[in-house]
């Protein structure tokens, strides 16, 4: 299927303003078409008034001679100044009607996009750069743009032109036409030949314009790494060559868009000449009239801008299936876990967690990232997960919302597979901190409220108190309206859990999810949160993953993973007992203790 005619549905939903608008372009064509008629009549009349006024000069009707004239060639004239104006005002209307249309199908196609990649997966984002995606939202759509507007409205009204003017000239002189013409297939295996060169430049172009716009993306999201690395020069190197890049693609871009240009210049001056080398000798033998001449070459002038137009239009086409081919590739990605939204009554969720022989294993790896993980979790319980870096204890808390899915066993959510619950049942009664944590451009108050958008003042206030983060904000210039920056850069690293923690316990959810949202925060800080969180201790299911053993040794039940597998289970007494890799770093952890405290 061309890439391009998933634009149909489009065009149909528009038809009220695109069969309007084509209606006035064909009429725009049309008025613009006659004006040559008229000239040519205006012209032919003149050499008629010349003998017969100099047949009646000296005379007393000398004077009405003039004045006939005169009047005559000002009807012309005002038909001439008509006509124009009523193409004109078709044209205008032409852009009001089209152009409007393709704005329209603009916006729907950045909402589609946009909900599409609200919808998929996870793992769609591990494929493709934030840069990349931003750019298929923002340059890929509008060259679609242009292509749905300007080239459908240039493309209809170069064709009436051409062809009514073909018509004409061919009804004038079949012989001086087809003269006119000769220049014509040079010009299009031109336009032939420079439109595949746009096609695959264009593309190349765009590819490079993903890269660039990913470099800037990454760079000012890391611009405090950028800045304690002094990384400031290398990166400005690296940008520079991507920039430069850009520059040599869209250089040899615009040197093919402008090869053409002197080219076809050339060959409608080479008509006109044509027009008038042959079409003075046919006014010699009588075939045509001098005015004849004239219409010929308003005809071939406003040929130029139409035969121009196929050009632009084949660029735009060019460019719009490129830009489509990378769109549709978002459109036809099927979620790996789909959002189905549910109308039928969902009992609400308790709390209980199981896992049953759940495997995983990401798709750039061989090994598996869980494997045989099985534990049951009652209702109102507390899970603390522990473990090396890269044991797999992230992977296994993302399974809970079903950010990742299980590839082999069972997860259940009250004894149900998570799978058989709707997605959003299952991620409404969850509060979810991950442990890279994301804050938006916005207040803090809205951050926090973005776990429930319909909370109130007091709502806020009590989520940050909880998080040990009220007193802090009251420190703020401007308090709960304290804008964070991009990605809360004006927050330090422990200032931005606590708020990701407020918006998870704004929820009040039946399970919350702490995924290491512990370890900017000193131990003080942690202790106070924990002594918080513990007052929700039998009222939610908890599940924290953590370094440190302060942090877990409250919990109803411990696990330690090692290499995607569980090697110990148990109480904190129980695993202080066992003298295994908990109770070594329980130990670690205290001697550290004992030492900061010495200093």
């Amino acid at each position: 299927m061309h890439p391009l005619r998933r634009l149909n549905t489009y065009y149909w939903r528009y038809r009220r303003l695109f069969i309007p608008g084509l209606l006035c372009a064909v009429a725009s064509a049309v008025f613009s078409i006659i004006v040559p008629m008229v000239v040519r009549q205006a012209i032919d009349s003149v050499p008629r008034f010349v003998a017969t006024y100099r047949a009646f000069q000296g005379t007393q009707l000398e004077s009405f001679v003039y004045a006939d004239a005169f009047a005559t060639l000002a009807v012309f004239g005002t038909i001439i100044l008509l006509l124009s104006l009523g193409s004109g005002l078709f044209s205008f209307l032409m852009r009001q009607t089209i152009v409007v249309a393709s704005r329209h199908i603009e916006f729907d196609l950045r909402n589609q996009l946009y909900g599409k990649l609200q919808a998929l997966s996870h793992d769609f984002y591990l494929k493709h750069a934030t840069g990349d995606l931003i750019t298929r939202s923002t340059s890929d759509i509008e060259h679609v743009r242009r292509y749905i507007g300007p080239a459908i409205m240039y493309t209809t009204r170069a064709l009436v032109v051409i062809l009514t003017a073909l018509s004409v000239m061919f009804w004038i002189s079949p012989k001086l036409t087809w003269y006119t013409l000769i220049p014509m297939p040079f010009l299009a295996v031109s336009v032939f030949f420079v439109a595949r060169m746009v096609h695959v430049r264009s593309d190349e172009l765009q590819q490079q314009y993903s890269s660039l716009t990913s470099r800037v993306q990454e760079a000012l999201s890391g611009i405090r790494v950028l800045k304690a690395y002094v990384r400031e020069e290398s990166e400005a190197v690296a940008f520079d060559a991507e920039s430069s890049d850009y520059r040599a693609r869209s250089l040899k871009l615009a040197m093919v868009e402008a090869a053409w240009r002197p080219v076809f210049v050339t060959l409608v001056g080479a008509s006109t000449l044509i027009v008038v080398w042959v079409g003075g000798s046919l006014t010699m033998t009588g075939e045509i009239t001098i005015g004849n001449i004239a219409e010929y070459i308003i005809y071939v002038a406003l040929m130029t801008w139409p035969v121009a137009a196929v050009g632009f239009v084949i660029t735009m086409i060019q460019r719009a299936s490129a830009s489509m081919i990378r769109l549709n590739e978002v459109f036809d990605a099927q979620p790996s876990i789909p959002f189905e939204p549910h109308t039928e009554y969902t009992p609400a969720i308790e709390g209980r967690i199981t896992f049953r022989n759940a495997c995983f294993r990401h798709a750039d790896r061989e090994e598996k990232a869980l494997d045989d993980i099985s534990f049951d979790v009652p209702a109102g319980s507390t899970l603390a997960i522990v473990g090396r870096t890269g044991s797999g204890k992230t992977t296994l808390v993302e399974m809970i919302p079903r950010l990742l899915d299980v590839q082999e066993g069972v997860v259940e959510i009250d004894g149900k597979d998570i799978r058989e619950w709707p997605l959003e049942t299952v991620r409404t009664a969850i509060g979810y901190v991950p442990q890279d944590v994301f804050l938006f451009s916005d207040t803090v108050a809205a951050n926090i409220a973005f776990g429930q958008m319909e909370a109130a003042v007091a709502e806020v206030e009590e989520a940050a108190r909880e998080a040990d983060l009220l007193e802090n904000i009251v420190d703020f210039r401007e308090g709960f309206e304290t804008m964070v920056g991009e990605r809360g850069i004006t927050l330090s690293g422990g200032q931005k859990q606590r708020t990701s923690i407020a918006r998870a316990l704004i929820r009040r959810p039946r399970i919350l999810i702490l995924d290491d949202a512990l370890s900017a925060v000193d131990v003080n800080t942690e202790r106070t949160i924990l002594g918080h969180l513990r007052s929700h201790f039998g009222q939610r299911t908890v599940i924290i993953v953590s370094h440190r053993v302060s942090a877990v040794q409250d919990a109803d039940q411990i696990i330690v993973l090692d290499e995607g597998r569980i090697i110990e289970r148990g109480t904190h007494a129980e695993l202080v007992e066992r003298k295994g890799f908990y109770a070594a770093l329980h130990h670690k952890q205290q001697l550290e203790q004992e030492v900061e405290a010495f200093h």
